[in-house]
């Protein structure tokens, strides 16, 4: 900073930087860039205090694009000058932060203060942080870091540096044609939550409508998988499931391989490999363990192959189609138990002599018949009358006909009030 600048008191807090803080994607795909610098050109969008502004032509094809945010800012949150994106995995601020408290590392989440007088403080901590060699947060976990990797997004998308739209052209009144250096396209809709973007919501993660289309298409992402192991199974409680993509044939797959690959997410208790399907199940001593290895080598490379590493499935416990309730076949009922004979069988040896075979009594020997009838004839115990024998139907009284008047008093029958049930004849007295 120079001494004009330096003396005033008003304008320390200025900030003058050589070169600025930018992505690949925001410097374009021209190798050979021209940049302009302007100190103190405009104020940063997020802090309000005037900074040196650098302008360059992204790519061959692209717009002019300058920063938009001061460079202690960008450092605050390791993030581009321009678009605002996470530097290290290509993410917007909102899910970065998002996913790394979501696993465990909330301290890696840097909370910029919002106040002026609050931002001054931090900005002049976190530059005495920096230049003392230090880190102003906490390191983020292995298992964010595993996941930010998966989501992260790193090639270069230079369609981000197009021509911004013809406003000339959307009303049908553009007479340059193909010299015009704006693009030809119809506008969005202005409903579109794409077109409200702002950057000091995109900063602070807040109202970012393309952090929420990526959380979105992440959680769809995660639905679908979850739809694909609903089929009655339970998730494995520390064994992964890994197999190569593609068709046969497959690298040979060994237990070294595996172990040198997996080894350092955690102990490994068992391997089982299936070389022929290009598959192996890896079982580990904790689940997190498990977690981590999944998070980390899913859509990796091993062995030249691409790897579909997820939880492994857990066996199902007892037969694999279970019955609904009701649904019995009707073989299916239990079978009636029949008394076993004594031990040694019966016997057949003839009677001693002066013993006589003693018969049980008539109306006694009349029972057991009428009993084994009904056993026979059904299990409802309820012995029938049949029609002409002159006793009533059970279930109270003789069937009257329609319209007919009764003559006598009628009584409900109830079967424990047949004479001829216990084997007894109906006139004796």
């Amino acid at each position: 900073m120079n001494a004009i600048i330096k003396r005033d008191d008003n304008k320390q807090k200025w900030e003058d930087t050589e070169f600025p803080l930018v992505c690949e994607t925001c410097l374009g795909d021209n190798p050979y860039i021209r940049m302009t610098k302007e100190p103190f050109g405009k104020k940063c969008q997020v802090c309000e205090r005037p900074f040196t502004v650098f302008a360059w032509q992204a790519g061959t094809k692209g717009r002019l694009k300058r920063v938009e945010i001061c460079k202690s800012c960008a450092q605050a949150k390791n993030v581009c000058q321009v678009c605002i994106y996470d530097l290290q995995y290509g993410l917007p601020v909102k899910v970065r932060d998002k996913i790394l408290k979501e696993h465990g590392s909330a301290g890696a989440v840097t909370a910029v203060p919002q106040s002026m007088a609050n931002r001054a403080w931090y900005t002049a901590q976190q530059e005495r942080t920096l230049a003392q060699g230090g880190n102003s947060v906490g390191e983020a976990n292995a298992l964010a870091v595993a996941k930010l990797e998966e989501m992260a997004n790193m090639e270069p998308r230079y369609e981000r540096n197009m021509q911004k739209l013809c406003s000339f052209f959307a009303k049908g009144e553009c007479n340059r044609g193909a010299n015009c250096p704006f693009r030809h396209e119809m506008p969005r809709d202005r409903n579109d939550p794409m077109v409200k973007q702002n950057t000091k919501n995109r900063f602070f993660g807040t109202s970012d409508p393309v952090a929420n289309r990526i959380l979105g298409r992440q959680r769809r992402k995660e639905e679908e998988n979850e739809k694909e192991d609903e089929d009655g199974y339970d998730k494995a409680r520390a064994t992964l499931y890994l197999r190569f993509q593609g068709d046969e044939p497959y690298p040979t797959l060994t237990e070294s391989d595996i172990r040198d690959h997996f080894y350092t997410f955690g102990e490994i208790a068992s391997v089982r490999i299936q070389a022929d399907k290009g598959q192996a199940f890896v079982e580990y001593t904790q689940p997190d363990a498990a977690e981590l290895a999944i998070a980390s080598m899913n859509r990796k490379s091993m062995l030249d192959r691409t790897l579909y590493v997820k939880w492994a499935r857990a066996p199902k416990r007892g037969e694999a189609v279970v019955k609904r309730r009701g649904e019995e076949d009707a073989g299916s009922r239990p079978a009636v138990t029949k008394p076993m004979a004594p031990p040694g069988g019966v016997s057949k040896a003839p009677i001693p002599k002066g013993l006589s075979v003693v018969k049980p009594p008539s109306h006694v020997s009349a029972m057991a018949a009428a009993r084994r009838q009904r056993m026979a004839g059904g299990a409802s115990g309820v012995s029938v009358p049949r029609p002409g024998s002159g006793l009533p139907r059970p279930g109270g009284g003789p069937v009257r006909g329609i319209g007919r008047k009764s003559t006598g008093e009628s009584k409900p029958y109830y079967p424990s009030a047949d004479p001829s049930r216990f084997g007894t004849k109906a006139g004796e007295k």
